[in-house]
């Protein structure tokens, strides 16, 4: 199955409008999804956070993040970290 790139834009988009609405992204977490997003959802679906360990994340940013600076990935993955915290506290 292709996923068409604008079904991943407009998925993107709304996931982001109704977590953003929401609330329940923290102001620090904003920078960390715009790079999940970008760099991620540029060439398949992003997966959700709390479906994967994030020793997995770790290991993704590493082999397919070449193009992120050690920076980005530290707040991506610190993004990612956060938001499992997140949603194992409101379970």
């Amino acid at each position: 199955m292709r996923i068409k790139y604008k079904h991943v834009c407009l998925w993107v988009f709304l996931f982001s409008i109704s977590v953003i609405s929401l609330g329940c992204v923290p102001e620090d977490k904003t920078e960390a999804y715009k790079l999940y997003s970008a760099n991620c959802g540029s060439c398949h679906r992003l997966l959700p956070p709390e479906e994967h360990s994030i020793e997995k994340f770790k290991e993704y940013i590493e082999k397919y993040g070449k193009g992120m600076s050690a920076e980005e990935k530290t707040v991506l993955l610190d993004g990612l970290r956060k938001h499992k915290e997140l949603k194992e506290n409101t379970k």
